[in-house]
Parts: C-alpha cells; sequence; structure tokens
C-alpha cells in the first residue's frame, strides 16, 4: 500500500474513532476539574480554608495512584469496549454523589474515590489508539485526541459559571451542588453507549474495506512482532522489567514536574483570577482562554512532526517557555493583563508539549508493557495534580500571596525538562533503529 493509501486508511479510521474519544474526554476533564469553580460557593460554605481546598482537589490523583496500572492491564483482558464504559458509568455516579458534600472530610473522601473510579481511563484511551494507528502516526492523532483537554477546559469554565449562577438557589439547592449534578449525568449515559458502539480491533472496521483492514491490522500486528525483541511485551516479567526501566522512570519524573504546573493552574487560575475584580462569568470567560490558545498551539506544534518521527525537542522547548511564563505572571499579578498574558503562555507550552510526551511511552514498549507503561507513567506522574493544587494552597495561605506559589511551579516545569536530557541516547538508539527496519523493508 502506497503512502496516499496508507494516508487514507489512517484518515478514516481517525474521523471514526477520534471523534467521540473526544467527546469522552471532555466529560471526563471536566468532572475532573469542575471543583475549581464549584470553590467559589462550595468553599465558603462548608468551611474550606486554602490548604484545605488544595488538599481535596489533589487528592483525586492519590485515589487514582495504585489502581492505574491494574485498570489498563484489566482492559487488556476484558476490552476496551466494556472497561472504559465501567470506568464512564461509575465516575458519573461519583460526580453525582460530589453535590452531597458537607464538609471537609466528605469533600476529601468524594475526591479520593473520583480518582479511584476514573483510573485508567486516559492511558487506556491512549492503549486503545495503540490498536489503531501505526507508530509514526501516533503523535498526530494524540493531538487530535489531545485537543479535547483544552477544549473542555475552555467549555468547562463559561459552563460551569452560568450553572453557578442560572441554578443558584433553584429548589432551595446552592449552585455549587448543581454544578456537580448537571455535569455528572453525561458521563452515566456516555458509558452505555461506549459498551453499546466502541469496537475493539480494525478487523471489525466497517468503514474500511476488506484489504484496508487486513492491511491496517497487519501492520500493527507486524510493529508488535518487532517489539518482541526487547523480549515478550505481555509476559509479567517484561511488563514490571518495564516499569522500573530507566526510560519510564525518567518520562514519569518529567510528567510529575509538568503536571505540577498544569493542574496546578487548572485547579487554582478561577481563584486567582477573582482577585482581578472581576464578576463570576467573568472569570469563566477568562479561565477559557489560556485553554483555548492552548488548543491552538497543541494542534500547530504535533503538527510540526507529521511527517517525522517525533523529537525529544518536541517536548522540551514548550517545557521552557512555559517555566519562563509562569514566572512572568508570579511576578506581575498586580497587573492582570500581564499576569493572563504569562498564564496563556504557560499554557500554550503545557498543551504543546504532551502529544509528543504521550508517544514517548509507545516508542520504547508495545504490547501488555506498553499498557502498563503508560497507566504507571500517567498513574505517578499525575502525582504533581496532587502537590500542585497543594503546593499553592499551602504556599497562598503562609505567604498571603500567590506569587511564590505560582513562581514555584515555574521552577518544577523547568526541572522536568532539563530531566528529559537523560532521555538522549535511548532517544538516538530507537532512531537508528526505526531507520534500519525501514531500509529492510
Amino acid at each position: 500500500m502506497n503512502a496516499a493509501e496508507e494516508a487514507t486508511v489512517v484518515k478514516k479510521t481517525a474521523w471514526r474513532l477520534i471523534p467521540f474519544l473526544f467527546l469522552l474526554y471532555i466529560v471526563s476533564y471536566i468532572d475532573r476539574t469542575n471543583v475549581g469553580f464549584a470553590a467559589l460557593q462550595m468553599n465558603h460554605e462548608i468551611g474550606l480554608t486554602p490548604a484545605m481546598y488544595g488538599l481535596g482537589a489533589g487528592i483525586f490523583f492519590i485515589g487514582m495512584l495504585p489502581f492505574e496500572v491494574p485498570s489498563n492491564l484489566l482492559m487488556v483482558r476484558f476490552g476496551a469496549r466494556v472497561w472504559l464504559a465501567r470506568i464512564m458509568i461509575v465516575w458519573g455516579i461519583v460526580t453525582l454523589a460530589s453535590s452531597m458534600i458537607a464538609g471537609p472530610r466528605s469533600f476529601y473522601i468524594v475526591r479520593f474515590l473520583l480518582g479511584v473510579s476514573e483510573a485508567g481511563f486516559f492511558p487506556g484511551v491512549l492503549f486503545y489508539l495503540t490498536f489503531w494507528f501505526p507508530r509514526e502516526h501516533r503523535t498526530q492523532i494524540i493531538a487530535r485526541f489531545m485537543i479535547s483537554l483544552p477544549i473542555a477546559a475552555a467549555i468547562g469554565g463559561p459552563v460551569s459559571s452560568l450553572v453557578l449562577q442560572a441554578f443558584d438557589g433553584m429548589a432551595g439547592i446552592p449552585g455549587w451542588r448543581w454544578l456537580f449534578i448537571i455535569e455528572g449525568l453525561p458521563a452515566v449515559l456516555l458509558g452505555f453507549v461506549t459498551w453499546r458502539i466502541l469496537l475493539e480491533r480494525p478487523t471489525q472496521a466497517h468503514w474500511l474495506t476488506p484489504t484496508q483492514r487486513d492491511w491496517l491490522q497487519a501492520k500493527i500486528d507486524r510493529e508488535q512482532e518487532e517489539d518482541r525483541a526487547d523480549g515478550d511485551p505481555h509476559s509479567a516479567a517484561h511488563v514490571f522489567k518495564t516499569l522500573f526501566d530507566w526510560r519510564t522512570l525518567i518520562v514519569t519524573f518529567t510528567g510529575v514536574c509538568f503536571v505540577i504546573g498544569f493542574y496546578g493552574a487548572g485547579f487554582w487560575l478561577p481563584q486567582i483570577i477573582k482577585t482581578f475584580n472581576v464578576t463570576t462569568l467573568q472569570v469563566g470567560l477568562l479561565s477559557a482562554l489560556p485553554n483555548l490558545l492552548g488548543a491552538i498551539a497543541m494542534l500547530i506544534w504535533a503538527r510540526r512532526g507529521r511527517h517525522r518521527m517525533m523529537r525529544l525537542s518536541d517536548v522540551i522547548y514548550p517545557l521552557l517557555l512555559a517555566s519562563v511564563a509562569f514566572v512572568v505572571a508570579a511576578m506581575n499579578l498586580d497587573k492582570p493583563v500581564i499576569a493572563m498574558t504569562g498564564f496563556c503562555v504557560a499554557m500554550i507550552g503545557l498543551y504543546a508539549c504532551m502529544p509528543a510526551y504521550w508517544t514517548l511511552p509507545t516508542m520504547f514498549y508495545s504490547g501488555t508493557a506498553a499498557a502498563a507503561a503508560l497507566a504507571f507513567v500517567n498513574a505517578v506522574s499525575n502525582l504533581g495534580g496532587f502537590f500542585g493544587p497543594a503546593i499553592i494552597g499551602w504556599l497562598t495561605q503562609t505567604t498571603g500571596s500567590y506569587k511564590m506559589a505560582i513562581g514555584t511551579m515555574g521552577g518544577f516545569v523547568l526541572i522536568g525538562a532539563v530531566a528529559l536530557l537523560l532521555l538522549l541516547p535511548a532517544y538516538h538508539r530507537h532512531c537508528e533503529t526505526a531507520r534500519a527496519r525501514s531500509v529492510a523493508a
């Protein structure tokens, strides 16, 4: 099959799968971060201090941590259709239960359970994509899927703000409780839709011709067979070895660093913007801006590499940009325009690096080993989602200002960028191996 025919197969498959997965991840992201907007009313009503809120917002990721790898391994056993549907239905139910939070303790419990219930969704979808798209197309495909993240953040802000205002007091229920009810229902409904319509393998792709199905399945199978040169990717020993491989640990450490910045800003930006003396609706609209710009940057940056292999610089350069921008924002919190510009540039950098970053585990591993690596990297790196909000909450409460907290996030992002330089030898070996296989083919 020539390059044009291959591109046609990939394009047809992407149009069939990505929009639906895109929708699922939008719902997922909104449900995990809408607490940032609920906090505008909830914190005062149930007596949460900044430190308490930061701990509760981040404890979501502690709940997720021990269940990410088992969840992905169970998806290999039960199939993506059943397992992703199960995850969505359960996390939707827990989101609905968040409307009954009564104080700090119940806030911590519900956030922890939300993390447990959503464990495995994001790495599960990334692993699912490896069943459908050849390696050289994955960075671009992951970018198309992950554009749902900034879109979700951009949509979630205005929608959450409108719900807070429009439903506040309806039936005697505060707006923040309505927020969890209204935004929890779509996950439950879409879970049942997922169970009905999701396909497992290219051989089931009714939108492709028999020749195209056979070619795509054969190419995916061949790539997985080539990766067995490093050992059986489905064996327990190889999976265990993968989790503690130095490449996995470096990728994970970098993830922790940039997630500290990403979720630190994500959970606290509405409250930071509120200090600019704007209305609740304006908070939602302004919080959407960095995410919209991040969506554009993600697509543009990923598009640069659509005809070549991913480069480590595709991750490192955006992280360096984000680290500088966080420091600029921190130094200018008394100047709303400059501060918002800094936050926008920081999120542009963080979003732009993500498609290439999440290609790294599938570059080095395949099969069950890749599933385990993706889950492990996602689970441990998401500890940054715990530390980021908690650090901002503690430093804000201690210093009485967001300045030190935001500058600290920039420092973590910088450390993550520098750490990736240690992967250069492994990256170059991978490129040489890929070129040799291409010549042999």
